[in-house]
């Protein structure tokens, strides 16, 4: 439960971040959206993978 509300709190956080890095690269807001959600797509499956990875190591090393 706990992973699936950092999950909802981070991928609104990380869209709004990206519209203000990615609005100073692009003039208009459909182009501005685009790119931000292109890649706030990218960005979540990273760090899906990321946690993924993390959760592996530590249950073969820690447990």
């Amino acid at each position: 439960m706990s992973w699936l509300l950092r999950f909802l709190i981070y991928v609104p956080v990380l869209f709004l971040i990206l519209v203000v890095y990615v609005g100073q690269k692009h003039e208009r807001a459909p182009a501005i959206l685009a790119d931000a959600t292109r890649k706030t797509v990218k960005w979540t499956a990273w760090t899906v993978v990321l946690v993924v990875i993390m959760q592996a190591i530590q249950s073969l090393l820690i447990e």
